[in-house]
């Protein structure tokens, strides 16, 4: 269950009293109470943000030829950037990122075109900051 900020802890025991002791009643080896801060997922503005930079990279490669990682392919699209980039990062999915998360990969990803083209490629940036934590 997720409560916001504003909701008081009595209000918030008073709602999960019924739920713990029913699986109170129903454990056999007791319970597990997890409570931990609710983390924003990536917004659908990031997502829009992040295939604009792929369609960027693929607009910055037909002017240049420059392929990431002088990767030995002869047609490149934001599809293929996607995939390509997750497996770079390390990253199985971006859908389930935090804003925090996301923000640095999409940085992570534009570092990596600027260092690699030294400084041939010009990073775009959103018109507003979409980073929300």
């Amino acid at each position: 269950m997720n409560f916001p900020l504003s909701a008081s802890i009595e209000g918030i025991l008073e709602f999960i009293k019924p739920t713990i002791q029913s699986v109170m009643n129903s454990a056999k080896y007791g319970i597990t109470i997890d409570i931990r801060p609710q983390i924003r997922k990536r917004t659908l503005d990031q997502n829009e943000y992040l295939w604009s930079i792929y369609k960027h990279i693929v607009e910055f490669w037909q002017t240049t030829g420059f392929v990431p990682d002088e990767l030995k392919i002869k047609f490149l699209n934001s599809k293929f950037l996607h995939e390509y980039f997750k497996a770079r990062f390390d990253i199985t999915t971006t859908t389930k990122m935090s804003t925090v998360e996301f923000s640095n990969y999409t940085d992570s990803i534009q570092h990596l075109m600027t260092e690699q083209t030294k400084g041939e490629y010009d990073p775009i940036y959103p018109e507003q900051p979409l980073q929300e934590i």
